[in-house]
């Protein structure tokens, strides 16, 4: 059974990571060492806070090159979630300007400047319908999940660089939104899929069965 490993940084909800992987038919391990990064065959990069806390505990821990080299140089499955997705991109413009792990490029901007709408509710705390690109319709990532319902809790989102790195978004107001980014063997949710319920369950098996 491949393992799936949970990478403990200091920031994430780890827990219920692990029992949604354990709910698919996975075996999740949480791993906190250089050398653990090293040895994983899948890592996720969980993420709840802010973007240069998020980074800060990374270059701390020494993270940022042995998580380079895995995905990066060694091509091994990376994915992403929420602000774990967020620090995927380039750089990012939440309290200031802070560079990220710019492994797809782009960068993390308000909700609220993006926006032309002034009742724009922000953070977006949603229940919101996940929609895919006709250029994305044929991956089986997407498999049972177009137009299905994910939970988000948000006040930024993902700004591509390349259209060709979006697989799915969503709509909140006059926005569209990046809810699932891509490159290769790396993947990024903008929401929670371990907090979404069966969707989100779909949704880990797809990837956890067909990332590489």
């Amino acid at each position: 059974m491949k393992i799936i490993s949970i990478l403990n940084y200091g920031c994430g909800n780890l827990l219920s990571i692990k029992r949604a992987i354990e709910e698919v038919g996975y075996s999740p391990e949480i791993i906190s060492e250089k050398k653990e990064i090293e040895k994983a065959k899948f890592i996720i990069l969980p993420g709840v806070g802010a973007f240069e806390n998020a980074m800060s505990l990374l270059r701390y821990k020494n993270f940022i090159e042995p998580l380079k080299q895995f995905a990066l140089i060694d091509k091994k499955p990376l994915l992403g979630i929420c602000l774990g997705m967020q620090i995927l991109l380039t750089k990012s413009f939440e309290m200031g300007e802070h560079k990220g792990l710019d492994f797809i490029p782009g960068i993390v901007t308000s909700l609220k400047k993006k926006s032309k709408k002034k009742e724009i509710k922000v953070p977006q705390i949603n229940w919101n319908k996940i929609k895919f690109s006709k250029e994305s319709e044929s991956t089986i990532l997407q498999k049972n999940i177009h137009n299905k319902n994910f939970y988000f809790i948000h006040s930024y989102m993902a700004q591509l660089d390349n259209q060709k790195n979006l697989l799915g978004y969503c709509n909140y107001y006059d926005l569209s939104i990046p809810a699932i980014i891509y490159s290769e063997n790396i993947l990024g949710c903008q929401f929670h899929p371990e907090k979404s319920g069966k969707n989100g369950l779909i949704l880990l098996k797809n990837v956890l069965e067909n990332l590489k």
